[in-house]
């Protein structure tokens, strides 16, 4: 039996971007994605690139932010389809990350067409993705 070459695992990583608001209680940041869905930061490493780096670089890129880099939350897998239909798997590594400020400013040019601070409850109502629903209320027991 001759099996379909498998193509290589493609990398990605990003953030639960959060930060406090003037009571102590938790703000985090979405973005509303190319696909019409709100979900977290994240991006594809870059040759020679490490994880924690591709995080940094892909929240920065899509939202404006900066901030401390901080504990990883998870490793989540699945299959994406390209164009062509050929199917591969994805590996995204998330972090945690606190942002500097509230400012943000999200990249049009890659889709981003907002990228707003919500609630815990609300962020996890609107994720529009359940493994990335799991990253963010993994994430919320961390910073509790």
């Amino acid at each position: 039996m001759s099996q379909m070459p498998s193509s290589p695992t493609k990398l990605a990583a990003g953030c639960v971007v959060y930060r406090h608001d003037s009571t102590g209680a938790p703000l985090l940041l979405l973005i509303h994605d190319k696909y019409g869905r709100w979900t977290l930061p994240k991006g594809h490493l870059e040759v020679g690139e490490s994880d924690q780096e591709a995080a940094l670089r892909e929240v920065h890129e899509e939202t404006g932010v900066v901030g401390e880099l901080g504990a990883l939350v998870a490793r989540i897998v699945y299959t994406v389809r390209s164009k062509r239909g050929l199917e591969r798997t994805k590996q995204v590594t998330f972090f945690l990350l606190h942002a500097d400020s509230f400012d943000t400013h999200p990249q049009g040019e890659e889709g981003i067409s907002a990228a707003e601070w919500f609630t815990p409850e609300a962020a996890l109502a609107r994720i529009g993705y359940p493994q990335v629903r799991d990253v963010l209320a993994q994430a919320l027991t961390m910073l509790s």
